[in-house]
């Protein structure tokens, strides 16, 4: 899950850095302003997912333990 931060804030120095060199920089900063978007969505999609799981792993669990056969 690290991981995943870390590669962003990777993309966001870029961004970051390509701007403040200036002329063709601010160019240059569309393709690593583009990834930072996408892995922001990316981030979403697996946050939504596990968040998911979790609440179906607990419903599975406390319908179990309510309507133990």
């Amino acid at each position: 899950m690290l991981a995943g931060h870390i590669v962003l804030k990777v993309f966001a120095g870029f961004v970051a850095l390509m701007i403040a060199s200036g002329g063709v920089g601010y160019f240059g900063a569309l393709f690593p302003l583009g990834m930072a978007v996408a892995l922001t969505a990316l981030e979403f999609l697996v946050a939504f997912l596990q968040a998911y799981v979790f609440t179906l792993l607990a419903a599975v669990y406390l319908n179990d333990s309510v309507n133990a056969h």
